[in-house]
């Protein structure tokens, strides 16, 4: 059984790099995918790849290391917290699952990094849901990404009380 850290203090680096390296992808790829062009489709399938293999070593590492505790707040709010941590877990673990779902049906040859070949076979059916889900879930990182967002700005700005150190990958909690 894990324990949990003290309320003061940090992630560990291995959780840190991994959020910092995600976040970025994460960015990258919302980017990408609501501006996807024939030319940038390659790199995106490929990255989407790199993102859940990521993410899987990610909620790996998370099981096994200590959480730093919630800062002391009402109730509802490390509800909320709690809630919009686990939804980015999920929605962006499921992301390139989708993904995958609808380029592996697709009617093309979509191919990874320009190298690696995605299509199993086509299923215009499966790729339409694919396609779906992968829209909706989209939508639903940038709304949790967007309250992740505005919440360490509460935290930074009008609370001041620190707690976006925590996840710094250089700075001493």
């Amino acid at each position: 059984m894990k324990e949990t850290a003290s309320v003061n203090s940090g992630f560990g680096t291995r959780l840190k790099t991994l959020h910092w390296a995600i976040t970025v992808l994460v960015l990258i790829m919302l980017y990408g995918g609501f501006t996807l062009s024939r030319e940038t489709a390659t790199l995106h399938f490929g990255t989407g790849l790199v993102v859940l293999v990521l993410m899987v070593i990610w909620l790996a590492v998370r099981r096994g290391s200590a959480r730093p505790a919630y800062t002391p707040m009402p109730r509802w709010q490390e509800i909320a917290a709690k809630a919009t941590h686990h939804g980015l877990y999920a929605t962006v673990t499921l992301q390139p699952i989708f993904g995958l779902l609808l380029v592996t049906t697709s009617k093309n040859e979509p191919v990874a990094y320009g190298v690696i070949p995605l299509k199993i076979a086509r299923n215009d059916m499966l790729h339409e849901i694919g396609e779906w889900l992968h829209a909706v879930n989209a939508y639903a990182i940038v709304a949790l990404v967007s309250l992740h967002i505005l919440a360490v700005l509460y935290h930074q700005i009008i609370l001041k009380d620190n707690l976006v150190k925590r996840m710094l990958p250089f700075a001493k909690v």
